[in-house]
């Protein structure tokens, strides 16, 4: 009797991790840039350069759908302003892109700081900005995706 209560917990219990097994992982589409543009400046490579890294930071986390295979992005910055008025610098961002054969979108912000924080205050709005044109062409493609 004592091994029949044995098996059936044993039983129970691999049924309950089986059940309890978490769902298999969806393939994300691959995400392609086809060109980021900056406009020309003295520190235009340093921008491409991080704007890149962070577009493909906020593509990683964003959410295309799951039947497309990859999706083809492309962005320009067609403003990049900055303005020091006595002990602030306020900067400025307004970005573009679009989803290859869909819509685009356009994305704009504006921050303000101290002078002293200029290098990490043009980080913060370039981040900022590349997440929310991001997130506004993965709705773009889940939205072409259906159709």
């Amino acid at each position: 009797m004592r091994r029949v209560k044995t098996w059936l917990v044993s039983a129970a219990l691999g049924l309950c991790a089986l059940a309890a097994a978490p769902q298999p992982a969806l393939a994300k589409p691959k995400i392609e840039w086809s060109k980021i543009d900056v406009p020309t400046g003295d520190s235009s490579a340093r921008i491409t350069k991080f704007l890149k890294q962070a577009l493909e930071q906020a593509a990683r986390k964003a959410n295309f759908g799951k039947k497309a295979k990859s999706v083809t992005l492309s962005a320009r910055v067609i403003e990049l302003k900055t303005e020091t008025r006595g002990d602030v610098v306020q900067m400025s961002c307004t970005m573009m892109g679009r989803v290859v054969g869909a819509a685009g979108a356009k994305s704009r912000i504006s921050f303000g700081g101290s002078p002293s924080t200029r290098d990490e205050l043009e980080k913060q709005v370039l981040t900022t900005v590349a997440n929310g044109l991001v997130a506004r062409l993965a709705q773009i493609a889940r939205a072409q995706e259906s159709k």
